[in-house]
């Protein structure tokens, strides 16, 4: 076997854990937008269109930063924090940092 290829090798197993663990988190982002995208479906209407613009996660808290546009208004900033301390499955904040009423 020539070298390059062990190298290949090598550098392909040392990155697998890595690669495993990115895949995880993006399951758990994709429904965590799936229960984000479902409130604000049931607070705003059926209508309301809903795009995820980032992703940020610190000490286990992922936030969503989200663009709403609700039938008839104009659009709005929300982020979507799954938090394991409170009762909901998720919160929703506009841009300022306010809990949004459910």
């Amino acid at each position: 076997m020539k070298l390059g290829g062990l190298r290949k090798i090598v550098f392909a197993m040392a990155t697998l854990p890595l690669a495993l663990s990115a895949a995880k988190v993006s399951a758990d982002t994709g429904e965590q937008y799936a229960i984000c995208k479902g409130e604000l479906k049931a607070m705003y209407g059926e209508d309301t269109r809903v795009q995820l613009y980032g992703t940020k996660s610190y000490r286990g808290v992922t936030t969503l930063k989200l663009k709403v546009k609700p039938e008839g208004l104009s659009s709005i900033t929300v982020q979507c924090s799954g938090d394991a301390d409170a009762d909901e499955r998720v919160v929703l904040k506009d841009k300022n940092g306010d809990t949004l009423a459910s």
